[in-house]
């Protein structure tokens, strides 16, 4: 029964990917698929967040400056020293985790709404210094040109950055591997250690849990993800600036995970979908979009406190075995 159930899945696993292969042939409208695109830069980005917050526990208000120090790195390195986005890419990356790393040996110790004011603090800290270190980030007017990644020629496969649809399977390809190491990472010895501090804290440390090690490992790949997150991103729109470390994409993220599921696998990935493309959708109803969407948001946290994933048939959860 088990071998049948896998074999299920497998074929429904190749039939999604053939489905997202042929997504560019199947949607003709470049803005349609700019918005897919968005929802694959914030499928990263949330994947990422639901580490800390979904299986952990820690309510973490520091996301968007990981985002944003990954967008300004591979912008920088791209603009003023002529890098190759693929050299950017990974060290946003590197940069993001490595402040994250900092700023965890200290914030993670916290706990409470003392951890939750000073990871919003130093949030708001690196927004200052992004828009205050004029000669480093241009201050508010931000980093234009941002070049595109340079073409891909393999063989039979290319890829020309001038067309929307090889942004696309660029990020069709990090969102992938993103899910798939959240995944790896959330059904492994980490994964089961992180649920067990987010249920009970004290208890995981009866046990012999590092309960600061394993949260800052959580802080630590959830700021690698932002950050790759932020370089595709400032590649992508080839324009950034301040903007980036507002707090309005932290109400993004955390709708998007709440909405979609903490906690899970496929959470983030319905909850940037769904987000990314609702309130474009909306637009049709002119002056009554934002409260048609605010009446959307109060129905699913009323009615769906743990999100989309809680309906029947639809989770995919880590599994819990000790």
């Amino acid at each position: 029964m088990k071998i049948h159930f896998l074999k299920n899945r497998t074929v429904i696993f190749f039939i999604v990917f053939l489905i997202l292969l042929g997504v560019p042939f199947l949607i003709k409208d470049n803005y349609y698929l700019h918005l897919i695109i968005l929802s694959g830069i914030f499928t990263i980005l949330v994947s990422g967040y639901n580490l800390i917050i979904g299986y952990v526990g820690f309510f973490s208000l520091a996301h968007t400056a990981w985002f944003g120090i990954g967008a300004y790195t591979s912008a920088l390195l791209s603009t003023k020293l002529g890098v190759s986005f693929w050299v950017g890419l990974l060290a946003a990356g590197i940069l993001s985790s490595f402040f994250s790393y900092l700023i965890g040996l200290v914030t993670l110790r916290l706990r409470g709404h003392a951890f939750i004011l000073v990871s919003f603090c130093f949030a708001e800290v690196i927004k200052l210094i992004s828009i205050n270190w004029i000669g480093l980030t241009q201050g508010p007017m931000g980093i234009i040109a941002i070049p595109p990644p340079g073409n891909i020629n393999f063989y039979f496969f290319s890829l020309n950055f001038s067309a929307k649809s090889s942004f696309y399977y660029l990020i069709l390809f990090l969102s992938l591997l993103s899910i798939y190491v959240v995944s790896r990472l959330n059904n492994s010895r980490y994964g089961r250690a992180f649920i067990a501090i987010r249920e009970n804290e004290d208890l995981a440390k009866s046990i012999g849990i590092d309960t600061f090690g394993h949260a800052l490992v959580a802080f630590v790949v959830g700021a690698f993800l932002a950050g790759l997150a932020g370089s595709f991103y400032s590649h992508y729109v080839s324009v950034i600036s301040p903007e980036l470390f507002g707090f309005q994409y932290m109400v993004t993220m955390l709708i998007m995970l709440y909405i979609g599921g903490r906690g899970t696998i496929m959470g983030p990935i319905i909850g940037a979908m769904l987000f990314t493309g609702l309130p474009e959708f909306l637009r049709v109803s002119k002056g009554l979009r934002m409260p048609i969407f605010g009446l959307i948001l109060v129905f699913a946290i009323l009615f769906m406190p743990k999100g989309i994933m809680q309906l029947k048939g639809m989770r995919w959860r880590t599994k819990n075995k000790w």
